[in-house]
């Protein structure tokens, strides 16, 4: 009886480690992140050797195009949106009438105001997403990435 203690705090602890906890980790970090990152071997200016990332440009195209259905669809959400919560003649009535009319009258033009301004945001990213996306299937077989971090 006095192990139940024991048992039920390695029963807690087991069911409540997260996966990655519990998976294996290689003894090479670097071996790992190779694998992970599909590193590439390759050459620079001054002839060292450094691992660079090999990008397939067909799984970048498909991210790309995969991103951009997803903004599509949240542009027309937003769209939807605006012309859902216009401000119409019931608003004016409802800001003039009642004692918080003011109030409410600011936060639905700060609501509707963000809005556009997320879906001007959101037109550039697709802007720009379409054209990444014309550059991408203009070049073919495998690309260099370089990421700031």
């Amino acid at each position: 009886m006095h192990r139940l203690p024991f048992y039920l705090a390695a029963f807690i602890s087991i069911t409540t480690m997260p996966v990655s906890a519990l998976a294996e980790t290689t003894a090479d970090p670097a071996a790992a992140d190779r694998q992970i990152h599909k590193l590439a071997p390759a050459a620079n200016d001054g002839n060292f050797y450094i691992d660079l990332p090999a990008v397939n440009s067909n799984q970048l195209i498909a991210l790309i195009r995969d991103y951009r259905a997803s903004l599509t669809q949240r542009e027309q959400e937003i769209t939807r949106y605006l012309e859902e919560n216009r401000l119409d003649a019931k608003d004016i009535l409802i800001t003039v009438i009642l004692p918080g009319g003011l109030l409410y009258a600011a936060v639905r033009k700060g609501k509707l105001e963000q809005a556009k301004v997320e879906l001007a945001e959101m037109s550039e990213d697709l802007d720009e997403l379409s054209r990444d996306l014309l550059a991408m299937q203009a070049v073919a077989g495998e690309l260099t990435v370089a990421q700031l971090q």
